[in-house]
């Protein structure tokens, strides 16, 4: 679905600043159930957000917000719906332990609650080449009175990390998931002060494989994936310090500077990603529930519409329960390809699985090295506790993978079974 954007440049210097004369505390992510980051619906402010070094001194954090995630409200006096959000901002120099920067800016936005659109911002902050920061960045939907803290790592120590890089549109807007359809043209600006003048863009392509049930021991064989690129390319900067490359192929677009592990990668999966909107894309994750028998016919069906259809009849036991079914797994689907895509699409990952069978998790605890999901209560016997750790990726942020084991292996099965008997679990 496209969503109109609209930009709001905020420069610090020329603003009004409230100055944030204190550090106020705040609860650290690991002791606080943060489980509604992964409830689609809920509608509470998550701005999606992107660091970049615009030249040796100026930084940018570039920032997007759902408007359905923010409350739009209107006073008496007022004509017109509006949103308020306060954001605020804390600079940290990592090597001195001091904050060097604290400052406050808002905006308002006039519109409603009905509105599908994206309120894009930026803020631009001074820093210095050769240093590291810490960027704590509050975001307050002023309206709905509620606010979400995140932390970010600013990295000066070189020029060739992927802070360097900004991912745009041909209408210079910022691309904040990098996943585009075939035939798509993407720009990468890159940080005026680097002076090489090429890029090396190598393609890949990326049938991975999907994730194993979380019973699955370690020690099973992994299918050996060749990662080696299709072809590799020079791309050259402009004098506005861009390159532009279109879309082809299914697969990922790695482009990095020659002397460097570290650059963006962009992504094709599928027409639509992350939305699933044809039978062939339908029946891959279908994997997770159905037999290989079922799921070698689907795949080799002359009419998979047909077969599709059949299938969740049979294990729904009418048309209303089957259509209420498909709706639900495959608004699970498109919420794990939302939230868990990495260098393979999201309902592939170990998240993915875990999220599409089970459901959104009671509680959920988050810090920078791992998850820890947990279905039912806390300290429950009955309850399952999923913990994921975050991969070292050059690639992606978002790599995460299950520690499995065979306990997992009866409350799986008792889950598809729902799912197979017409229940969504």
């Amino acid at each position: 679905m496209k969503m109109k954007m609209k930009k709001y440049n905020l420069f610090i210097a020329i603003l009004s600043l409230l100055i944030i004369a204190s550090c106020s505390s705040s609860q650290k992510t690991s002791n606080k159930n943060v489980a509604g980051i992964y409830m689609p619906g809920l509608n509470l402010i998550d701005p999606e957000i992107i660091v970049f070094h615009k030249n040796d001194s100026i930084s940018e954090l570039h920032f997007r917000i759902n408007s359905a995630d923010v409350l739009y409200t209107k006073k008496r006096e007022d004509s017109t719906f509006s949103a308020n959000v306060l954001i605020q901002y804390e600079l940290t120099d990592e090597e001195l332990k001091a904050v060097i920067d604290t400052a406050s800016v808002s905006f308002k936005d006039y519109g409603d609650n009905k509105q599908k659109k994206y309120l894009d911002g930026v803020i631009k902050f001074n820093t210095q080449t050769l240093k590291s920061y810490s960027l704590k960045i509050t975001f307050n939907d002023v309206n709905r009175d509620q606010f979400i803290r995140k932390t970010v790592l600013i990295n000066r120590k070189d020029n060739y990390n992927i802070q360097n890089y900004l991912v745009l549109d041909t209408n210079n807007n910022v691309i904040f998931k990098n996943h585009f359809n075939s035939s798509d043209y993407f720009i990468i600006q890159k940080n005026s002060s680097i002076s090489d003048s090429v890029m090396l863009l190598k393609y890949y392509k990326s049938n991975f494989p999907i994730a194993k049930p979380p019973f699955s021991s370690d020690e099973t064989p992994q299918e050996q994936q060749s990662f080696s690129p299709e072809f590799t390319e020079e791309l050259t900067f402009d004098s506005l310090f861009q390159i532009s490359y279109q879309i082809s192929g299914k697969g990922l677009y790695s482009v990095k500077p020659q002397n460097s592990t570290s650059g963006p990668t962009l992504f094709n999966f599928q027409e639509n990603f992350p939305e699933i909107k044809t039978v062939e894309n339908m029946v891959p994750p279908m994997r997770y529930i159905s037999t290989k028998k079922e799921y070698d016919l689907l795949l080799a069906s002359e009419n998979q519409k047909n077969d599709m259809d059949k299938f969740w009849r049979e294990i729904a036991g009418s048309n209303d329960r089957a259509r209420t079914l498909i709706r639900e797994y495959f608004k699970r689907v498109e919420s794990a390809n939302n939230y868990f895509t990495s260098y393979m699409e999201g309902w592939k990952t170990d998240r993915g699985i875990i999220y599409i069978i089970y459901g959104i998790p009671n509680i959920v605890y988050k810090n920078n090295n791992y998850e820890n999901w947990i279905y039912g209560e806390e300290n429950n016997m009955m309850s399952m506790s999923f913990v994921f750790h975050k991969v070292n990726n050059p690639i992606t942020g978002n790599d995460y993978v299950l520690s499995r084991s065979p306990v997992f292996k009866s409350s799986w099965f008792r889950a598809v079974d729902s799912w197979r008997s017409g229940r969504i679990y």
